[in-house]
């Protein structure tokens, strides 16, 4: 699903964090004309406001029965896709992606691959193994992109170019990916140990949820 698909969708955002607000920039860069409606805090409300998007009407309270009201519902790495509200969302039709799954289909070739990714996931050392993997790259005088959980959201990065992207993924975007249908030219896993469990519903959805970067 790309963004321009969402020009004739009912969307909204779910959550203000840094991952949310690059991905509002995002969608109204590419889709200045789409109404767009925001779940988020009331602190968080008062920086949206600021915006002074006639296009972008902010509400409280997710209730499932208002998240049901859109066709797609961004929503930033940290809200549970096994949230009550989103679970009775998903089931009437609503479909929930994050950023990572909408900077991943925007870069695929025709063949769903990310011809210079590499993407990086496991419990331990994912922030080594990519701030190492991107000191490498640029030592070799390659232009390299170091994003994704490190700290740059993918979509602040929406427009720009580097020869590689070094990128970490949480087992929270590790499933967006799967779902973007694009894939990485090389993932890496660097280990599995049960976290975040509260989040992913289990042991063994946090275990598929890492592995669909490679499965």
């Amino acid at each position: 699903l790309r963004i321009a698909d969402l020009a004739a969708r009912r969307v909204a955002l779910w959550g203000w964090g840094h991952e949310g607000h690059a991905a509002y920039r995002a969608l109204r860069s590419r889709l200045p004309a789409l109404p767009l409606t925001l779940f988020c805090s009331e602190t968080e409300a008062v920086e949206a406001a600021g915006h002074g998007d006639p296009l972008l009407s902010i509400e409280h309270a997710a209730t499932g029965e208002r998240l049901a009201a859109y066709d797609v519902v961004v929503k930033s790495p940290g809200i549970s896709p096994n949230k009550p509200e989103a679970v009775f969302a998903a089931q009437h039709g609503t479909r929930f992606l994050g950023g990572t799954a909408l900077w991943f289909a925007e870069r695929a070739n025709a063949n769903g691959e990310l011809e210079h990714a590499i993407c990086v996931t496991g419990t331990k050392g994912k922030s080594t193994t990519t701030a190492l993997l991107a000191h490498l790259l640029r030592a070799a005088a390659l232009r390299t992109a170091l994003c994704g959980n490190i700290g740059v959201p993918l979509l602040e990065l929406l427009d720009d170019e580097a020869d590689v992207w070094a990128i970490e993924l949480s087992s929270y975007q590790t499933r967006d990916v799967a779902i973007s249908g694009a894939r990485p030219r090389i993932a890496i896993v660097t280990n599995l140990h049960p976290e975040h469990l509260d989040w992913h519903g289990g042991e063994d959805r946090y275990i598929a949820d890492k592995l669909a970067l490679v499965t």
